[in-house]
């Protein structure tokens, strides 16, 4: 019986949709704005819709997984086994590897001229510091970064008084309700997520 084909991943595509005509005025009431100019709902747009096709390939998506795909691939080249297909997790993007673990890799791993030991201890490099992280949320690891990066590309640099700290924290949630993200529990209790977000907070904070 043939072996099936080994299941890979697409290219996700992004759907950018328009926000509603709510949560553009409360962006613009947390910016200090009376609109939104078009440019920034633009933009707005696009980070949603890039965070909403995260959610699909996030998922379960944790350190445990990527440092389990980079032992399989040690195995094997350990074994004999340097070719594109032994390596294609690392040397493709979309079959599922983390974005840093391909950044740092996939030109080592792919050039030929690379002798097969020095892939070898990378690639063991690599998977030793994936084991040491701590157990993530990827689902949570995505609202950090969309309110990193708007805080980062919005807030900065276009709300009125950037040390209105309340402002701040209003348009941090705003931006995470456009998103489709709960936010009762962060109104509850906002400590955690203040926590991670703290440097960023304070630098994008300053007059």
């Amino acid at each position: 019986m043939p072996r099936p084909s080994p299941r890979t991943r697409r290219a996700v595509e992004l759907n950018i949709k328009p926000l509603s005509g709510m949560a553009l005025r409360q962006i613009a009431e947390a910016l200090g704005l009376d609109a939104l100019p078009d440019y920034l709902a633009i933009l707005l747009a696009c980070m949603l819709a890039s965070h909403r096709a995260g959610r699909k390939t996030a998922r379960g998506h944790t350190p445990a997984r990527v440092a389990a795909a980079l032992r399989r691939i040690e195995s094997r080249m350990r074994r004999g086994h340097d070719d594109p297909k032994a390596t294609r997790e690392i040397t493709d993007l979309h079959f599922g590897m983390d974005g840093e673990t391909f950044i740092r890799l996939a030109k080592i791993v792919a050039d030929p001229d690379v002798p097969h030991d020095r892939k070898l201890n990378e690639i063991e490099a690599r998977r030793r510091e994936v084991e040491a992280m701590p157990r993530i949320n990827p689902r949570r690891g995505l609202r950090v970064e969309l309110a990193a990066e708007a805080l980062a590309q919005i807030w900065y640099w276009y709300a009125v008084r950037r040390d209105d700290r309340a402002r701040q924290w209003q348009f941090v949630l705003a931006i995470l309700e456009a998103a489709g993200e709960g936010t009762e529990g962060l109104r509850r209790n906002a400590e955690r997520l203040r926590r991670d977000l703290w440097p960023l907070l304070e630098l994008t904070s300053q007059p």
